[in-house]
């Protein structure tokens, strides 16, 4: 006999972060982590991320370990031939005479007139300069999407970069996956199983004297199993510049543009390194610039994993920390801010529902877990509006349903029911968690079956919270990048962000950089970009990456005086 197949698939777009199922387990005690590449004072600054006893890898582990880099001789080629590098020494010019000036003043100028500030007109045209190679990185980055935990090529490129840049002292080795079988999805038509699930493809590097004050930039490098639909030109060759060349992986929710943007602001750093009068490099900004390119935000908690693994405890310790995400319903050169929770908390469930199965003719003799099934779905729906406190916020979506294995007169003995619960405060998900199991319980025994099994994410992602002390300073900074020079109020997203681990732990800010509601100047490449995150069509409006560059310079040089002064 064969069983009756009832599949009702909704593709869930989590914006931004999609949170993973698996069984509910312990975190095991992780063991190894960053394999450094360089462990000598080099000419670009001293990091000393194995150096600090609260960092639990092993001196020995990072030596034993080498880089991924090192394992695709093919990618140098790819770089050569792709990348486009600035054609003039950036750090000869105004910004560098700018940014020794701005460090010399005795007063902290943040200002949002742009005009009075030197150091913001030098940094907004030199990272305008960018803009090809900020195309060309992205676009090679995009052909080659990968899930959380296996980013090694994504990792090699950015190595790759990072060489070319003279940054030679960047640890690998971060944000190892704990957990076995952690990847407990529905392959993508056209996807094979992957080897790659072990993680470990993070990069940290600590630009500046090595010592304190330190502010830490994050972007994210992970993408998402969804086959790319963005229309392109007909052309071979510009499709070939764009189109994933990984099927049923894409980068459609801009972690690729985030990498960019992090690239070229530390291309901006690295053009104000200058030798002093022993050969040594030197920054004319004090203290530290720890970057972090991060793995498996979209689900994997990679955030999570590399504050476990030591990036925020390794001297010297940050104290401000910043990220930012493309938004499309922003428009473009727009900047969304706001204090307290700026994205919510996300858990994702797997309900099993058992009962008894038969012949579809003779429904009186068995116990149907598809009517239980349907009927658990319709009574989740009554979780926010009549159990949370109506001044809350929480969102249940079931988005995805499965019974059977295809048969017409089968009734099968078990349905699986997946989704997410979302709200603003984390007492609120814990509110929403108890009581989607208890709904689920007690309406699949009403019906004659059970609730087999409730299973949740391993890390459930807390709100990302924008921290209020540091509110007003980072307003302004991104006033100063803002167009209108001032940054648009946005109402909290259910969208998730691992970004919220390193938030509880430092003092934090969390932009929105907009990119909707203009289509690409590009000849070659006009399509529109005001398409949800997680769409099979987004695409990227390439040309506010210079203001995202913009942004991380800013935020990064500002803190650092701010917290000198």
């Amino acid at each position: 006999m064969t069983t009756l197949t009832f599949i009702a698939v909704i593709i869930y777009l989590l914006s931004p972060c999609a949170t993973a199922i698996a069984s509910p387990s312990t975190a095991a005690v992780l063991e190894t982590t960053a394999a450094s590449k360089n462990f000598e004072r080099s000419d670009v600054g001293d990091c000393n991320l194995n150096k600090d006893p609260d960092n639990i890898a092993t001196d020995a582990h990072r030596r034993s370990n080498p880089t991924q880099a090192e394992e695709y001789s093919g990618l140098d080629d790819e770089i050569k031939d792709k990348i486009v590098w600035p054609t003039r020494n950036i750090g000869e010019n105004a910004f560098l005479q700018s940014a020794k000036l701005f460090f010399g003043n005795a007063t902290n100028n943040v200002t949002n007139d742009v005009r009075k500030d030197d150091l913001a007109v030098s940094i907004r045209d030199h990272a305008t300069l960018l803009q090809p190679l900020l195309v060309s990185i992205r676009r090679l980055l995009h052909r080659y999407p990968e899930l959380m935990f296996q980013e090694k090529i994504t990792s090699q490129i950015v190595q790759k970069i990072l060489d070319e840049m003279g940054i030679d002292n960047y640890s690998t080795g971060w944000g190892k996956n704990i957990y076995s079988n952690y990847h407990n999805r529905p392959l993508v038509e056209g996807q094979q199983e992957e080897n790659f699930d072990g993680g470990g493809f993070g990069i940290v590097a600590d630009i500046g004297s090595g010592e304190s004050p330190c502010v830490l930039l994050r972007a994210d490098m992970d993408a998402l199993p969804l086959v790319e639909r963005t229309p392109l030109p007909p052309d071979v060759a510009n499709r070939d510049h764009f189109r994933s060349h990984h099927h049923g992986k894409m980068h459609a929710c801009g972690h690729d543009a985030h990498m960019t943007m992090l690239l070229g602001a530390i291309y901006l750093f690295q053009s104000l390194a200058t030798k002093d009068g022993n050969g040594e490099t030197v920054y004319p900004f004090p203290g530290t610039i720890r970057v972090i390119f991060q793995p498996a935000e979209e689900g994997g908690a990679g955030a999570k994993r590399m504050t476990q693994e030591g990036v925020l405890t390794a001297h010297p310790a940050p104290s401000y920390a910043f990220a930012m995400h493309v938004w499309p319903t922003l428009p473009s050169g727009q900047i969304g801010f706001r204090s307290g929770p700026m994205l919510g908390s996300a858990d994702m469930f797997t309900l099993t529902i058992e009962g008894v199965g038969g012949h579809a003719a003779f429904p009186h003799l068995v116990k149907d877990p598809i009517v239980a099934s349907a009927a658990i779905i319709m009574n989740l729906q009554t979780l926010v509006s009549r159990g949370l406190n109506p001044i809350e916020s929480g969102v249940v979506s079931v988005s995805y349903l499965e019974s059977g294995d295809g048969a017409h007169n089968v009734i099968p003995s078990k349905a699986i029911i997946r989704g997410t619960i979302r709200a603003l405060s984390d007492e609120a998900l814990i509110q929403l968690k108890d009581g989607l199991v208890h709904i689920a319980s007690k309406t699949a025994d009403a019906h004659g079956c059970k609730l087999f099994s409730s299973e949740f994410s391993r890390d459930h992602y807390p709100v990302t919270m924008n921290d209020g002390d540091l509110f007003q300073f980072a307003s302004r900074v991104g006033g100063i990048v803002a167009d209108g020079q001032m940054v648009t109020d946005v109402d909290p997203t259910m969208g998730a962000e691992d970004f919220a681990f390193i938030a509880q732990r430092v003092p934090s800010a969390f932009f929105f950089l907009g990119q909707g509601g203009r289509e690409q100047t590009n000849d070659e490449y006009r399509v529109p970009t005001n398409l949800g995150l997680h769409h099979p069509e987004f695409n990227l409006d390439e040309e506010v990456m210079s203001k995202g560059v913009e942004l991380f310079v800013n935020l990064a040089l500002r803190s650092l005086k701010a917290l000198n002064d």
